[in-house]
């Protein structure tokens, strides 16, 4: 009796935990746009952190909530932000904190220079651009 116990518990501990199917999909990078806005994307399972500097433009500091959609060629993802404005920002406002959680959605390429893009939608505004120094990778 013992022994069967000792099979059905350990039957049981198998089923208790699945087996894993890979690794989770993510998007790590960051580098330097052709229009000069630096980023950083670290993103792993459906969640992480994006970054982007736009000089004198803004700062969006961004809580990655999920991935919309994923391929080993690019990635939509989606989330909340903080934005502060620089002085010369596309709002004609004062530079300073603008908003706290405001959606995004962005979309990446996979890529280094002249061939990885990134493009942020925010506040109504679309900001695309190519990869002119660092990299993108896409896991799906």
């Amino acid at each position: 009796m013992l022994r069967i116990s000792g099979a059905v518990a350990a039957s049981a501990a198998a089923l208790a935990f699945p087996a894993t199917a890979g690794p989770a999909p993510s998007v790590h990078g960051g580098g330097m746009s052709n229009d000069g806005t630096r980023f950083a994307i670290a993103i792993s399972g459906g969640d992480g952190n994006f970054e982007c500097l736009m000089p004198a433009q803004m700062t969006v500091e961004a809580k990655v909530s999920g991935i919309d959609s994923i391929s080993a060629g690019s990635v939509t993802f989606r989330g909340t932000a903080a934005v502060t404005l620089g002085g010369k920002n596309p709002f004609g406002l004062p530079s300073g904190p603008l908003v706290r959680g405001t959606p995004f959605v962005a979309t990446a390429t996979a890529g280094g220079p002249a061939v990885g893009t990134l493009d942020l939608k925010i506040l109504g505004l679309d900001f695309p651009g190519t990869v002119e120094h660092g990299r993108i990778s896409i896991t799906p």
